[in-house]
């Protein structure tokens, strides 16, 4: 009970069972090695960053966070992506987090909203809830999120939610690539290659 208060620890509360969080992450980098989903997904990842070029990304999320568990960057392009595996941001920013959240009924949305402070990390940034949640019913719609220069300017990632065994979307797959390379017609395709799986 008391690692739960701290963070460290979880209940399931289908199989009444405790798992770890990642707030281990930031003691030690070992405990990746325990995710059955990142080492099946670790193939793929690499196929489809070899597919596109780009820097692909399986996150977990942690809360109000997202928490990088794995990464794959193309040897094609000369432009990295900043990301790195225990790198934890907002769930609210970034395209992986809407994939998620978008698995989420609005009212869990909303509370979770309305406890977190709502500042611009660039001027795409979406900080009114109505605003988001029109966001949340188009990712609904069309099955993939995106995250337009939200997160960091000059990035756009293309993003879809994935389940785990118990069918709760506690992961997501995405694709970041600067602008001038995620273009509307690679987003397309990018989009399509991710709901196949």
């Amino acid at each position: 009970n008391t690692l739960v208060d701290m963070g460290y620890a979880v209940k399931n509360e289908k199989t009444e069972m405790y798992s770890l969080t990642l707030k281990f992450l930031r003691i030690s980098s070992r405990k990746l090695a325990s995710y059955d989903i990142q080492r099946e997904l670790h193939p793929i990842l690499q196929s489809i960053s070899s597919e596109f070029g780009e820097t692909v990304h399986l996150v977990e999320r942690n809360g109000d966070r997202v928490v990088y568990i794995d990464k794959f960057e193309s040897d094609t392009n000369s432009v990295r992506m900043v990301s790195r595996i225990g790198m934890s941001l907002n769930i609210f920013t970034t395209a992986v987090g809407k994939a998620m959240l978008a698995m989420s009924d609005n009212s869990e949305i909303k509370k979770l909203w309305e406890e977190l402070p709502h500042k611009k990390k660039t001027s795409h940034t979406i900080t009114e809830f109505e605003d988001f949640i029109n966001e949340i019913e188009v990712i609904r719609n069309c099955g993939f999120s995106m995250d337009n220069e939200e997160n960091e300017l000059d990035v756009r990632c293309v993003a879809v939610a994935i389940p785990d065994a118990y069918g709760e979307y506690r992961y997501a797959v995405s694709v970041s690539a600067p602008k001038n390379r995620m273009t509307d017609e690679k987003v397309n395709e990018i989009s399509k290659r991710l709901l196949k799986r």
